[in-house]
């Protein structure tokens, strides 16, 4: 479907701008033969998508924090994109700046799980990022020195969050087919930088920033750029943590669905098998009002997909 590659772009965006709800709408499941240990090893992948006002989120919380309390934990491994947690690195915020995701389903659930007793990796790290240009999405017309993180936080900023998490993947040993795709990801991530004047822009900050770079009617796409031009270093983060928790016999992430649909091409290099993906449903959203993030199509509605139901997954996540 047309829609698909782009409503799913735009998904991180839309947990920036209209708040902390969300719902799943598509679940992975594959499967490696782990000879070592006699037996497959297992990936989950939970795609999100936020939404402001779908019932459904709260229903779904419920379930995967049930799955998450009846799981064996000695043989679950967990991965999530959460603002809200500490990320694998310790990071909580931006200076003084920090992100309340809360209320939906990644909102804190690294933290959750946690406190479960749950080996948990929170690949989040674009804190900066989202701290500083998150309050713009709603107010591209606005003086951006209005807002505090925006007027505050400095493009070295935005940059060295960057930097670490590619000095991070360069330190990873997972192997020949790995490290050659750890090196492309690192090596786009860079020549993004430099398209975007990153080094040469440090001392400004990300209000100026804005301000040189895009006019009020050109900022949204300026915008979308920041946000998501490293996304592939969070899709291998999370085929890092899978790849290195082969001693568990299931990983389940639930990021994004951008990030999990990648994750899931790239896991097949790696040997990973699919054995179940749901099927995604669209529907039309008539109210333009809970379009954002979303392509409007003759200024009339926008696809968005439907939440499914998660029971089936206690056959995959409670099964031994």
């Amino acid at each position: 479907m047309k829609f698909r590659g782009y409503y799913i772009v735009l998904t991180y965006l839309l947990s920036l701008s209209i708040g902390s709800h969300a719902f799943i709408y598509e679940v992975k499941v594959m499967k490696r033969w782990d000879a070592q240990r006699n037996r497959d090893h297992y990936f989950i992948g939970c795609s999100d998508f936020h939404d402001k006002t779908h019932a459904v989120t709260g229903d779904q919380m419920q379930k995967i924090e049930q799955l998450l309390t009846q799981c064996d934990k000695k043989n679950t491994n967990v991965v999530v994109e959460d603002l809200s947690s500490a990320n694998d690195s310790g990071r909580l915020a931006c200076g003084r700046f920090m992100v309340n995701s809360r209320g939906g389903i990644l909102g804190g659930l690294a933290e959750k799980g946690r406190t479960m007793g749950l080996s948990v990796d929170n690949v989040e790290f674009r804190l900066c990022r989202v701290t500083s240009l998150g309050p713009v999405l709603n107010n591209l017309h606005a003086d951006m020195n209005n807002f505090p993180s925006a007027s505050t936080v400095l493009v070295a900023a935005l940059r060295d969050e960057v930097l670490h998490e590619i000095a991070q993947i360069q330190a990873y040993e997972d192997g020949p087919i790995a490290k050659k795709m750890y090196a492309q990801g690192i090596h786009d991530a860079k020549n993004q930088l430099k398209e975007l004047h990153i080094d040469r822009h440090q001392q400004m900050t990300i209000a100026d920033f804005l301000n040189t770079h895009a006019k009020p009617e050109g900022r949204l796409e300026l915008l979308k750029t920041l946000l998501t031009f490293d996304s592939g270093l969070l899709d291998l983060k999370i085929v890092h943590s899978v790849m290195n928790a082969q001693d568990k016999q299931k990983s389940i992430a639930i990021a994004g669905g951008s990030h999990i649909g990648r994750v899931g091409e790239l896991l097949e290099k790696f040997g990973y098998q699919h054995v179940k993906t749901t099927k995604v449903i669209f529907g039309r959203e008539h109210n333009l009002q809970k379009c954002l993030g979303s392509h409007i199509i003759d200024g009339a509605f926008c696809m968005k997909p439907e939440p499914i139901n998660l029971d089936f997954l206690d056959a995959v996540i409670l099964s031994q």
